[in-house]
């Protein structure tokens, strides 16, 4: 009964745009579900074909968490709702409903929602082409 448990629940995280499940991440309770998605940067015409830039609204369980990662690219992340606990440098943040925060991808960090209701964010990010449509942008720590 345990194994059925464990394999409904890897379905249930696949299920949205983004499976966190195959990263090679520890990570509890992330949902990730594309928002928008632009491929051509207009005047930035040197960029076309080379980067995209990605809105994606995350979803982190009560108890939720993302140990050690690093991302494809540079970001900003905004808390719609909720709080969430982010470390980086040894530094711990909490971020609150409203707060927005910066992250350049290349510096490991984690993140976890140690509270009872759900934290929701979105993630803007600019991130290289050859990020697929149904690929996170989670990297593990070289």
């Amino acid at each position: 009964m345990r194994k059925l448990y464990i394999f409904i629940g890897l379905i249930v995280s696949c299920s949205s745009n983004f499976c966190y499940a195959e990263s090679k991440i520890d990570l509890k309770g992330f949902h990730g579900k594309l928002r928008a998605q632009l491929n051509e940067l207009g005047y930035l015409s040197e960029l076309n074909g080379k980067y995209l830039i990605r809105v994606t609204e995350v979803t982190i369980d009560s108890q939720g968490y993302m140990k050690d990662h690093h991302h494809s690219g540079p970001g900003i992340r905004c808390v719609i709702s909720g709080e969430l606990t982010y470390v980086i440098n040894n530094q711990k943040s909490l971020y609150k409903t409203g707060d927005c925060f910066t992250e350049r991808g290349d510096i490991t960090h984690t993140s976890a929602n140690p509270k009872s209701k759900p934290v929701k964010l979105l993630n803007f990010e600019l991130l290289p082409n050859s990020v697929k449509d149904h690929e996170n942008s989670l990297l593990p720590v070289r």
